[in-house]
């Protein structure tokens, strides 16, 4: 199984849904995806699979359902005076995650909310590139060039050649995420492997969730563009098996 190690500064490492109802979240994506929970406290609790921690889920009664990409942070005040300075702001300031770390909620340029994360006990996704963990992470909007231009700023991203629009982004040469146009507002999407994505969104369908784009091919794999029981969106998209990736690795 693709164990992650210590995240670099910037790398997408781990991602939280926030949901008005954490007990049926909870039932939704054990369901979908096999993850266990463990309680951390009032109304959060890690996902875990295999016993490695894939997720976060905290209660938003008041707040729309929403799935947050969270980056690799060392300093958060450091970084959060780099998202100010790149033309960003901090829609929360840092703050404790009880007995896992500390993180910062920040807007970019283009309005698209992104985590800031400082792992303690919990470093970031324990578990990667397979069914039911993190694979990928994106982010869309109006304009991309101004949101590759703000990451470069703050993160150090460099960039491979533009391709239909969307752009590779790499630390130390390495992919971390992709960065491309759309008509909708800006936002990160969250894709969460799968060894069937058509099954998966047929699955996905009868517990209650909606299939917004029919799965299709993608440079990344077949994916489809999906929302949860209450509505948070996300990608599925498909995933070597785990003893595929075990040998690649």
């Amino acid at each position: 199984m693709p164990k992650a190690g210590r995240y670099r500064e910037g790398v997408p490492c781990w991602v939280v849904l926030t949901a008005p109802d954490t007990a049926r979240a909870e039932r939704f994506y054990g369901e979908l995806f096999g993850w266990e929970f463990v309680p951390t406290g009032p109304g959060r609790s890690v996902a875990t699979r295999y016993g490695a921690p894939v997720a976060a889920v905290e209660a938003a009664p008041d707040a729309p359902a929403a799935w947050t990409t969270q980056l690799a942070c060392a300093d958060l005040r450091r970084t959060a005076a780099l998202v100010r300075t790149a033309g960003g702001r901090i829609a929360r300031e840092p703050y404790e995650v009880p007995d896992q770390g500390r993180a910062a909620i920040a807007v970019d340029p283009l309005g698209a909310p992104f985590g800031l994360w400082r792992g303690d006990t919990v470093d970031g996704a324990g578990l990667v590139n397979e069914p039911g963990t993190l694979a990928w992470n994106a982010h869309l909007s109006p304009d991309p060039d101004a949101a590759r231009a703000f990451y470069r700023r703050v993160f150090g991203y460099t960039y491979d050649r533009p391709r239909a629009g969307r752009t590779l982004a790499r630390l130390t040469g390495l992919p971390v995420c992709s960065l491309g146009p759309s008509d909708e507002p800006a936002r990160w999407l969250t894709h969460f492997g799968t060894a069937d994505t058509d099954r998966a969104a047929e699955q996905l369908r009868a517990l209650g969730g909606t299939v917004l784009t029919a799965p299709e091919p993608t440079p990344f794999g077949r994916a489809a563009l999906v929302g949860d029981e209450a509505d948070a969106v996300f990608v599925l998209v498909a995933v070597p098996p785990p003893h595929e990736n075990a040998e690649a690795a």
